[in-house]
């Protein structure tokens, strides 16, 4: 198999030794960068995307670049009948060109996944587990929060600079957590209606919003609230989902999920020994082995979670709650 990476910063270098790890090694790197880590030297580099479609046929592509240039890497990818293509989350930073892609997405049969790796976490698995297994009856409530410190999140590098504090990359918390607006629909299904306020606090000297809290109606009837910031101090990451028979409340930076059942019956499911870089392992290994794992995220699935975030950056700044059945992103949402 050959691979292509696009863009080897932190995501992309911690594929890179990944896909090492697992076993391929014939990787060739996109990068705009003349130099690279000295443990990659062995790997051919091409300096465009175009340079490297015109001089060698891949099978896969694993595109890692900053937001905001996901889709015109995609475009190339898909116009040179790239047959597996992973795009890091999110797919873009706004619509624009999302319909076009949708378009040449279903011209050839693909196996494209989107990078949310929080559904190879074994505790998210074991919400969707539980909730599948109808545990604590129909969901009547879902309430996600995270918030993890901005200057923590990559010590080695000026967070100023980074992507994240960026409107033009497509930073801000919406989009850089919008591993929460996924997991949400994953859990309970599709959005119907969406409320949002976000703000930019000043408190940390970026572009983009750093706090935000956004309240959710979904299809079947249950309400949500999803909490997002760059400023706790201790990264917190937890969700909790009630229902008529009982209470399951998944906590990350615990490792651990409790549920308490009708009879108020408490359980527990601890998975202390996983780390975070397993979730990347086993999304990778998915995407390349098994097509088919249920877990993968779904193009289509991917532009859905980016549509609800723009659904409520669009809340936000217009004071109004969103309908996602009539709702149209602008071209420069």
């Amino acid at each position: 198999m050959k691979i292509l990476l696009i863009g080897p910063g932190s995501i992309g270098r911690r594929h890179l030794r990944n896909l090492l790890t697992l076993g391929y090694n014939k990787i060739s790197i996109v990068s705009r960068s003349d130099t690279l880590p000295s443990e990659f030297d062995f790997l051919k580099v091409y300096c465009s995307l175009q340079d490297a479609l015109s001089s060698s046929v891949f099978d896969t592509a694993i595109i890692c670049t900053p937001t905001a240039l996901h889709l015109a890497s995609v475009g190339l990818l898909l116009k040179a009948k790239i047959p597996n293509i992973y795009i890091e989350k999110p797919v873009s930073h706004s619509y624009n060109g999302i319909e076009d892609l949708l378009v040449l997405a279903a011209s050839y049969q693909n196996n494209i996944a989107v990078g949310y790796d929080l559904h190879f976490d074994p505790g998210m698995q074991k919400v969707r587990q539980l909730l599948l297994e109808d545990t604590v009856g129909k969901v009547v409530s879902i309430n996600a929060q995270v918030g993890q410190f901005l200057p923590d999140w990559r010590p080695h590098e000026d967070y100023i600079k980074g992507m994240s504090a960026k409107k033009e990359t497509g930073g801000g918390v919406m989009l850089d957590l919008v591993h929460e607006f996924d997991y949400l629909i994953w859990l309970c299904g599709p959005v119907k209606a969406v409320a949002c306020q976000y703000t930019n606090t000043g408190a940390l000297q970026i572009e983009t919003e750093d706090v935000c809290d956004v309240l959710l109606r979904f299809n079947n009837g249950a309400t949500g609230t999803l909490h997002l910031d760059y400023l706790q101090k201790k990264l917190i990451r937890t969700c909790t989902i009630t229902g008529f028979n009982g209470t399951i409340t998944w906590n990350l930076a615990a490792c651990k999920v409790n549920w308490i059942k009708k009879n108020n019956e408490e359980e527990a499911f601890d998975y202390k020994g996983f780390e975070r870089n397993d979730r990347f392992v086993e999304i990778m290994k998915a995407f390349l082995e098994n097509k088919n794992d249920t877990r993968l995220t779904r193009l289509e699935q991917g532009v859905e979670s980016l549509k609800v975030v723009l659904a409520a950056k669009h809340s936000s700044e217009n004071l109004v709650f969103v309908n996602m059945d009539t709702f149209k992103p602008s071209l420069s949402s």
